[in-house]
């Protein structure tokens, strides 16, 4: 922590360049506001005293600065520093501690290198940021955040995020300021002045003279300002005198390291080859560039490598052995497959894997070896096998140029399916984007079909229901594409899916009439005589999803009982589960509690969860929250609802977060905490203002409205509610804002 009257010194920042003017200027305007903020800049570019500056152009700063290295602390114990914990809460926790969230007051939580925030922990960040409060380890108390965060980092976080190792949308929450600090190198004009500034504070104040300082204009600072101020910190004890010459300063001018950072830079390389054995890769590797170099002659590649003609023969006749034996281990992995003999196959699979070097000569082989074990695998534990998605994208990658087009596109649809089952919603919007341009390649009209609903699949489950509309239209697959079937690559029909996601994306946006539409299409396939199992499932399954939707149990029942039948006896697994909770939901509307809670957990975590299967994670808990509170059980609610929120921002699951929010504050509500009620209905609306949901913009607010209403505040429920009303067409009304319309009559207002 750090004392705030220390800030006139140790937060000031040198300099008169233009790149340094703008950064000041920048200061000076973001200083004031309460939004959080990345500093970026390369190490020792100074990031923490632009940090500390802010600080003390805030609106509060006489309150604490805290400042925490993410990169510094190790991971299992950074969660405590930052949350604190509860007594009891782990092995050695005797006692309540607060943690930095709680002890920066309203001041400022400076987050370093938060590029190096472990990946797990970035969930709860985020949900600290976005509903401003936070629970300590092992406590279920909710604490008020009342600080500002400010982050800083030298890495690209942006790659960052395109590789999967940094969370999007916490990126964007932190990054609503972003300020670059320039290095050194941007700013040397500004050099003199930092000489100057950094020698005035040596124990005996150092003189640079004309050329010394010009020798520092000059020289390369790969540390920045920290390397400079270090370096005169240097001569402030070691110089034998105060005054400072050329001659003088050349000793402590060290070397840049170039020669060191090549070699680095070398075995980085090496240790970023493909393949589990890197020792025999880059033997390999070293092996082919010798021949290559030498035209084949073995004896001047055995010299170029600094051994003996045998020892090249020796490795070559390992290789080629090894080589031999994958091919034979292949086969024999593909007469398993072939006679289904699954679990046979697995380990000669992966036995042929481990033989076969990485070399493009053997990439045929290393194609249908990733795919038999990708096959296998799948069958063995079904698509949300994590090793079967790892074998399908080293299949790909390894094809890519090999292999048809087609052959591939197909493949890359269960990559996909894969990564939205787990909720890995990041990659599955990049798969589906490879899945996009690939198709327009191709020119196959149902691989871009299958690559638009991949796209408008994942882009509603990240909450953006808008684009995923957008998106199904671009594909001409609004109301189930142009009649008849759409048939994919996978060989079931796309229009009943088309179909549910724009019900469901209409649903969220306010347009209930279409989605009312989406309903009665969905319902008309439900009727047909379908003899294709699985569509007919797809098509039970939007039916009854948008039934729940619209409260409609009168379909909800039948709809949730044939689903699970048919998925049952055909083993759809997750349609199985589906149906089941579906069918919670219809017992629950007719007052049996106990009944519907056991139909929902059992298809959820016997027939979805069991087999890795986390989609539909956030709407199964709001169903089952709202089973809770109508059975009189809201504190149970309440700790569904807290950790269903943290695994939907977890995975960026953002499709139902208002509604999860909403329910979560009735819970609140329901334990007569009113104040607890307010702030986190405040929280559920603005949540849903920003992901422009308007289906939770209308619970949110009908809830708040009620909840001003009864704490004597009618002009101001009338007023929000009215407000968050604006826009929204009456016709085909949901139930939510036929509710929501009868409380505005009550108060007396118009939308």
């Amino acid at each position: 922590m750090f004392d705030p009257s220390s800030f006139g010194t140790m937060a000031e920042i040198v300099g008169e360049s233009p790149a340094f003017r703008c950064l000041q200027s920048l200061v000076e305007r973001i200083a004031p506001t309460d939004h959080p903020l990345l500093v970026c800049g390369p190490t020792g570019s100074g990031k923490e005293v632009v940090a500390r500056q802010i600080h003390a152009r805030s609106r509060s700063p006489e309150q604490p600065f805290v400042d925490l290295n993410c990169g510094a602390i190790p991971e299992n114990l950074i969660e405590s520093e930052l949350f604190g914990h509860a007594r009891g809460a782990f092995t050695g926790a005797t006692s309540q501690r607060p943690g930095y969230f709680q002890l920066v007051g309203r001041g400022t939580l400076f987050l370093d290198e938060i590029g190096e925030l472990p990946l797990a922990l970035q969930p709860r960040l985020l949900r600290v940021l976005e509903t401003r409060t936070f629970r300590p380890i092992g406590s279920n108390e909710s604490i008020r955040f009342e600080g500002r965060v400010v982050a800083a980092t030298h890495r690209d976080l942006l790659a960052m995020v395109r590789e999967g190792s940094f969370r999007e949308d916490l990126y964007y929450r932190l990054a609503v300021f972003v300020i670059e600090v320039p290095g050194l190198d941007q700013r040397r004009e500004d050099i003199p002045a930092l000489v100057r500034h950094f020698a005035a504070r040596q124990p005996q104040p150092l003189s640079f003279s004309a050329e010394a300082i010009e020798r520092l204009t000059r020289a390369a600072w790969p540390g920045h300002v920290r390397q400079l101020r270090n370096l005169i910190d240097r001569l402030g004890v070691l110089a034998l005198s105060a005054q400072i010459g050329v001659e003088a300063l050349e000793p402590f001018l060290a070397a840049d390291g170039a020669e060191r950072a090549g070699q680095d830079g070398l075995a980085d390389a090496l240790l970023a080859l493909e393949g589990d054995d890197k020792l025999l890769v880059a033997e390999n590797l070293l092996i082919d560039r010798a021949l290559q170099r030498s035209g084949g002659n073995k004896s001047a590649a055995a010299q170029l490598l600094g051994v003996g003609r045998k020892v090249v023969e020796r490795r070559l006749k390992s290789r080629e052995a090894r080589s031999h034996e994958a091919e034979t281990l292949l086969e024999e992995g593909r007469q398993r497959v072939e006679a289904a003999e699954f679990r046979q196959a697995i380990p000669l699979l992966r036995r042929c894997l481990e033989k076969l070097p990485r070399r493009d000569d053997v990439r045929a082989l290393q194609f249908e070896a990733y795919r038999l074990l990708g096959v296998s695998l799948r069958s063995m534990n079904g698509w949300l096998c994590a090793e079967a998605c790892a074998c399908y994208e080293a299949a790909l990658k390894v094809g890519e140029g090999l292999c048809g087009s087609t052959e591939l596109a197909s493949m890359q649809f269960g990559v996909w399916s894969t990564q939205l089952m787990t909720l890995e919603l990041g990659r599955a919007r990049a798969t589906a984007q490879d899945m996009l341009q690939r198709a327009r390649d191709l020119g196959s009209p149902a691989a871009l079909d299958e690559a638009h609903l991949a796209m408008a699949n994942t882009l509603f489950w990240l909450g953006d229901c808008a684009e995923t509309l957008a998106c199904l239209a671009r594909g001409g697959l609004l109301q189930g594409g142009r009649g008849g079937e759409r048939c994919g690559l996978q060989g079931f029909d796309l229009s009943a899916l088309a179909l549910t996601f724009e019900g469901l994306a209409a649903f969220q946006l306010g347009a209930f009439a279409q989605a009312r539409q989406a309903l009665q299409r969905l319902l008309l396939r439900v009727g047909e005589d379908n003899p294709h199992a699985f569509n007919r499932a797809l098509a039970l399954q939007g039916a009854a999803w948008l039934a729940c939707l619209f409260e409609d149990m009168e379909h909800l029942g039948p709809l949730a009982t044939d689903l699970e039948s048919l998925s049952e006896a055909h083993g759809f697994t997750f349609y199985r589960g589906i149906g089941q909770v579906f069918r919670g939901c219809h017992i629950g509307s007719l007052g049996t509690f106990d009944e519907a809670e056991r139909f929902m957990l059992e298809g959820y975590r016997q027939h979805m969860l069991s087999h890795g299967g986390r989609l539909f994670h956030s709407f199964q808990a709001w169903q089952r929250g709202e089973l809770l509170l109508r059975a009189g059980r809201p504190d149970d609610c309440e700790r569904l609802l807290s950790d269903a929120l943290d695994m939907a921002l977890e995975h960026q699951e953002r499709a139902y977060l208002g509604e999860l929010l909403t329910t979560k504050a009735r819970a609140r509500w329901a334990q007569d905490d009113l104040d607890g009620t307010e702030q986190e209905l405040r929280s559920a609306l603005s949540t849903a203002l920003a992901l422009g949901s308007v289906s939770a913009r209308i619970a949110a607010a009908t809830q708040l409205a009620r909840l001003l209403q009864q704490t004597r505040r009618p002009e101001q429920a009338a007023k929000l509610l009215s407000r968050a009303l604006r826009g929204v067409a009456p016709d085909a009304p949901s139930p939510s804002l036929e509710r929501a319309l009868q409380l505005l009559e009550e108060l007396g207002a118009r939308p």
